[in-house]
């Protein structure tokens, strides 16, 4: 068959791209077939699309989403080198912050008397208790999660070491927070604010900073003890109080840090999870 029209079966046996993907690019705009029957619906690529293909097979490869490979194309496409860079090196991050994720895994697993009891955890029971407004440092964005975690207690973490807020003595008051707005699970584009409790005088340099009061209310708490990878179970649980005793939720899932993960055996983190009622 010649390179002028390739069949979507054909497209995906040169390319190694899979056809479940190359739909998927169709529908997304990322790479559309050249031509399509009106008939049969039938997609046709042309053999100049084969070097946009391959270049998506390796940008896929690498772990890019499909907005991501969108987006590196596309500034590729307008000669926006800085832009390429910055997209790889947030890449480059988030498989770091996964190697770290799981080399801690790895520790766990090379202990055989630790982890399968690190694989429980232990949560105490829900309870309701009156949550006061608090004043925080705060910054929220969107992105996948192990990036857009990474990058917001990065630019709070510059904040709260600033020479003006050290040496007017600002304070942390009080655990690390993250709440997250999304009311599900969003793989790519989730919707997340890290935050800092502070007393005293703060200077604020980066615009995607903010201080803040966070309401305060009535909250379903529930704290969990063990690895990260338990915690899904507590929530669970908190979910399903809440659900049973027939209240709605009226803010964003709060998790706040009562240790340093980083400071403390993975069995031995502990982190408070909130649920915001009415």
């Amino acid at each position: 068959m010649a390179l002028d029209r390739m069949t979507i079966g054909r497209f995906s046996l040169i390319t190694r791209l899979p056809i479940r993907l190359l739909r998927l690019y169709d529908r997304k705009g990322i790479l559309v077939p050249e031509a399509r029957d009106l008939c049969t619906g039938y997609r046709y690529y042309s053999g100049t699309q084969l070097p946009r293909g391959v270049a998506i097979r390796a940008l896929g490869e690498i772990g890019f989403s499909p907005a991501e490979i969108a987006a590196v194309l596309a500034a590729r496409e307008r000669g926006e080198t800085a832009i390429v860079r910055e997209l790889f090196g947030r890449r480059q991050a988030a498989i770091r912050s996964e190697i770290h994720r799981l080399r801690k895994v790895e520790a766990i697993l090379d202990d055989p008397d630790a982890s399968a009891e690190m694989t429980f955890m232990s949560q105490s029971e829900p309870i309701i208790k009156e949550v006061a407004p608090i004043r925080v440092l705060s910054a929220r964005a969107r992105g996948a999660y192990e990036t857009v975690l990474a990058e917001l207690a990065d630019a709070l973490t510059a904040e709260l070491s600033l020479p003006e807020n050290r040496n007017a003595g600002l304070k942390v008051t009080g655990p690390y927070m993250t709440m997250y707005y999304d009311p599900d699970y969003r793989e790519e584009d989730a919707d997340v604010e890290c935050a800092v409790p502070i007393g005293g005088r703060v200077v604020v340099a980066n615009p995607a900073v903010e201080v803040r009061v966070l309401p305060g209310g009535r909250h379903l708490s529930i704290t969990h003890q063990g690895s990260f990878g338990s915690l899904a179970g507590a929530w669970t649980r908190l979910l399903a109080f809440a659900e049973e005793q027939g209240y709605e939720q009226a803010g964003p899932i709060i998790e706040l840090n009562l240790n340093d993960p980083a400071a403390v055996p993975e069995g031995e983190i502990l982190v408070e999870l909130q649920l915001p009622i009415r």
